[in-house]
């Protein structure tokens, strides 16, 4: 298995759900209890109708920002000795091919399953708050 194949498969996983509005995509790549690091804090999604209304809030954002592509590039992939990853990578969120905002850097703690990578954990996840205002 090409590990590096398989995480450039789960970004753009992680990446093409948001500007096609398809929350499935998101969730098939989630492990709940899922967890997210942000400038506003952390954040812990304990059920898919948690995790759905937050997918909601980024597409907001994406809609204030006229996000049509977002575009994850791999750094690094680091394998744990529990069996996990820590997957670092840069987003690049697009508009009409141009940058909407400044790349940023998060990391995702990953586990491999059949269906590929999933992930429990974003840390330095852009908050969506920074576009929307809301708390949520």
């Amino acid at each position: 298995m090409d590990l590096e194949a398989e995480f450039q498969i789960f970004l753009d996983a992680i990446s093409d759900c948001f500007p096609a509005c398809e929350f499935a995509g998101w969730r098939d790549r989630i492990i709940l209890p899922f967890s997210m690091i942000t400038d506003h804090g952390p954040r812990e999604f304990e059920t898919e109708d948690e995790l759905r209304a937050n997918f909601e809030h980024y597409l907001s954002a994406c809609r204030i920002l006229r996000i049509d592509m977002i575009y994850r590039k791999p750094l690094a992939l680091e394998s744990g000795e529990d069996g996990r990853f820590l997957g670092t990578y840069e987003t690049n969120l697009l508009s009409n091919g141009k940058r909407a905002t400044a790349p940023y850097t998060s990391s995702a703690l990953l586990e491999m399953t059949p269906e590929g990578f999933k992930m429990r954990s974003i840390l330095n996840a852009r908050g969506h708050q920074d576009w929307t205002g809301s708390t949520g």
